[in-house]
């Protein structure tokens, strides 16, 4: 198939000079289209935008200066080249062409002669811009405008609605946890993704047309405007419809995806007048879309800006906590149901803050999450269980195993057994004194993966639990295939087991499918004698919670080492009763 022919409008109310310049296009190659005034060819250009616009100065119905700035006011006008016609060669004349958006001019009479030579000239140098303005204005993996483009386009919406009193509003969109995808299975299988979501995003956006701008600007965001009276209805509907058109998973190289989207809308002018708070109030936004449980959207308000300043000073509080160490590690007993004997322990941290006492770990655990710090924090944490078992075995003391939370950030790393593996043979310590726990929403975020990561930590030596287990959605298919070998039953279905019939039937259901797998099973958050005989006549394997022991701090629990079975005394900065213990 041939390529297409370069397409010319010519404007001029002189129908000799129309047919001539006309005929001499059409024997250099090109198509051409003729109207005889201003606003018909601006009109033109609104219905088929060509690729040169040909302009004669003088025209009745709108003269080339009224007609060059209204072709670049067109959505796609901004990089036709326009050549202007004028029988003026002075200066004035000239600088009025170009203060309309002229790429060119041409003085009459023209000479036909070099005339084709001049519009091929004008097309080069045009192409060679469009392509300069394509890499800075677009992306090059999903070829969507980008970040630059987007701005520039959101300003223009806002200084249109300000003028019209029209809405705009921004959706800011994030991909949950896209990361893990490119660090297990390398950025080609990310990049590819990438571009079927981007496709997805803009089929989905089709219904708006040009009301609806979509861009790529930055990894895995991407932003939506919406112009022409934009308000909170029609972009609640537009999130609506990205996270249905991500709905249906994604196939690729040999695997299967669900890709979801956090979103966060900000309005004009409610939310913002100008390009760089209306992104920032969608950006919040998102977070707390995200903080919500992710796949979901969230309109930004002014409660979200507080809670953002507060989760932003938490955050600054505890990268300095981390430094100076306010960060301590204690220890959660657990004890044979049968016996009570003390049979093992879960690491969990705790911070102390100078000024405010303790600080929830709950809060503080999520904002090392999002920030990444995590991974910082996890490592020190194990070092630290690593100095106090060494302590503990070279006082002469028979150290039963230690749980150890993995953080889904740093279990979806390719290099997890190395980062794990490398803290215990540093500390010279047999893996076999370490149970790694995992909740059931890591492990299932990328199943295939989880599991070699899985087999690779359990051949090391490690032990392998799985955490809150029955608040996610590990199906039993999946959990036959884990090489696991502790089942953790979350505490929301023990509190009640004694007064709710169907807590206590998911309980039992819990430890005989355990059993059943081979698997070790523990209750936690067990704080009366009921709960303890309720779960012993259940088959239990080991227990802990306030029953027997609040978390305690190194030194106390060396304490308990040493008289195993006691129970232990109560840490006076323990979490109040009932409250959740909090993992690494």
């Amino acid at each position: 198939m041939s390529a297409p022919r370069t397409r010319v409008l010519v404007a001029d109310d002189d129908g000799m000079l129309r047919e001539i310049a006309t005929a001499m296009l059409e024997n250099a190659g090109y198509e051409v289209g003729a109207v005889s005034g201003g606003d018909a060819a601006v009109a033109a250009c609104a219905a088929r935008m060509p690729d040169l616009v040909l302009l004669d100065v003088e025209m009745p119905d709108g003269n080339g200066y009224q007609a060059c700035s209204g072709i670049r006011a067109l959505p796609n006008g901004r990089e036709v080249p326009i050549v202007m016609v004028t029988g003026c060669d002075d200066a004035a004349s000239i600088n009025l062409a170009y203060d309309a958006g002229a790429t060119d001019f041409v003085v009459k009479p023209i000479n036909w002669a070099l005339f084709a030579h001049r519009i091929r000239y004008v097309l080069r140098g045009a192409r060679a811009q469009a392509h300069i303005h394509r890499l800075a204005y677009y992306d090059a993996l999903t070829e969507l405008p980008n970040r630059e483009w987007i701005g520039e386009h959101l300003a223009r919406s806002l200084t249109a609605a300000g003028d019209g009193g029209r809405g705009v509003a921004l959706l800011f969109i994030d991909l949950d946890q896209f990361k893990r995808i490119n660090d297990t299975l390398g950025h080609e299988t990310g990049d590819a993704l990438l571009r079927q979501v981007a496709a997805r995003l803009a089929a989905a956006l089709a219904y708006a047309g040009a009301d609806a701008q979509l861009a790529r600007v930055g990894g895995d965001e991407f932003i939506v405007v919406l112009s022409g009276s934009a308000g909170s209805a029609e972009a609640e509907h537009c999130a609506q419809q990205m996270q249905t058109a991500l709905t249906t998973p994604f196939v690729q190289g040999g695997y299967e995806f669900v890709v979801t989207p956090s979103i966060g809308i900000a309005l004009h002018p409610e939310h913002g007048s100008d390009v760089q708070t209306l992104r920032k109030n969608a950006n919040l936004a998102m977070y707390e879309a995200k903080a919500g449980g992710r796949n979901q959207f969230r309109l930004y308000s002014a409660a979200i800006n507080t809670r953002a300043l507060k989760r932003l000073s938490l955050e600054m509080e505890l990268r300095r906590a981390f430094e100076e160490r306010q960060l301590q590690v204690y220890y959660q007993p657990q004890h044979a149901a049968r016996t009570l004997e003390l049979a093992g322990a879960e690491a969990l941290l705790r911070w102390f803050h100078p000024q405010r006492g303790q600080i929830s770990t709950a809060d503080f655990i999520a904002v090392a999450e999002e920030t990444g710090l995590i991974g910082d924090i996890g490592r020190w944490a194990l070092e630290q269980v690593c100095r106090d078992l060494r302590h503990w075995r070279s006082a002469g003391l028979a150290v039963p195993p230690i749980s150890v939370n993995v953080s889904g950030r740093d279990f979806l790393r390719q290099d997890v057994l190395l980062r794990l593996s490398r803290v215990v043979e540093e500390a010279r310590l047999p893996a076999s004194l370490f149970e790694l726990e995992l909740t059931e929403g890591v492990l299932m975020q990328d199943v295939e993966s989880g599991q070699r990561a899985l087999a690779a930590l359990k051949e090391y030596g490690f032990a392998l639990a799985v955490d809150d287990f029955g608040t996610g959605y590990c199906s039993l298919n999946y959990l036959k295939r884990f090489p696991l070998d502790t089942l953790k039953v979350d505490r929301a279905f023990v509190n009640d087991i004694t007064a709710d019939a169907e807590d206590a039937a998911i309980v039992r259901a819990i430890v005989g499918l355990g059993h059943n797998l081979d698997l070790e099973i523990v209750a936690e958050g067990v704080e009366t004698l009921e709960q303890l005989e309720f779960l012993r006549a259940a088959g239990c394997d080991l227990i802990q919670g306030y029953l027997m022991s609040r978390a305690v701090d190194a030194p106390t629990f060396a304490q308990l080492l040493r008289a195993p079975g006691r129970r232990a005394p109560a840490a006076d900065t323990a979490a109040p009763r009932g409250a959740a213990a909090g993992g690494l």
